[in-house]
């Protein structure tokens, strides 16, 4: 019973998402604005897109809490992700990825104000070594404390930090195993 009131929940957020993004479209071509209504459903194309390579990732717990993260949380840290390249994830890095991720996220909500708008943003890519690595990207208001105290050091990954300041940084996260080698998809 639990599991079909939560996957009807998942629903309802889809419907009002994909509702909401027609209304849009319809104003625009009500006012006879036909060049933002074609960029409007090009942006959604790729946006559906980047949820399909998602949901084909391998790795269902993470995908889930990425899709639906935005759909639970009412505060001002929104969280995007874009895959540079087509892969599969082997499944024992869901639980890795889903504990690290959502510690981050955790840290920075509340490590930022909350009068400011946030965006924390995965950039997934697959390495030469047959590894992948995530991109994290930050900006917003100023941090209340230092954004390295803030993005954890996952198990099986080596982190190197690209750019840091109090209101936005870029980190890359470089997850490895020695058993693996990360999959393209075709």
């Amino acid at each position: 019973m639990k599991r079909s009131k939560q996957k009807l929940e998942l629903l309802q957020h889809s419907r009002h998402d994909w509702l909401n993004k027609l209304q849009i479209i319809k104003g625009n071509l009500e006012l006879s604005n036909v060049d933002r209504a074609r960029k409007i459903i090009d942006d959604i194309i790729i946006e559906a897109r980047q949820e399909a390579h998602l949901t084909s990732f391998g790795v269902p717990g993470f995908a889930e809490w990425l899709l639906t993260y935005n759909w639970y949380r009412t505060g001002p840290l929104k969280i995007g992700y874009e895959f540079m390249d087509q892969m599969n994830i082997p499944e024992h890095f869901d639980s890795v990825l889903l504990s690290w991720a959502e510690s981050c996220a955790a840290s920075l909500e509340q490590a930022a104000p909350d009068s400011v708008d946030h965006e924390l943003y995965f950039i997934f890519q697959k390495e030469e070594d047959g590894c992948f690595s995530i991109t994290v990207e930050f900006d917003g208001g100023e941090l209340q404390q230092p954004p390295s105290s803030l993005v954890p050091k996952p198990d099986r990954a080596e982190v190197e930090w690209i750019s840091d300041s109090r209101t936005s940084f870029t980190v890359q996260v470089k997850f490895s195993d020695e058993n693996t080698e990360i999959e393209s998809k075709k």
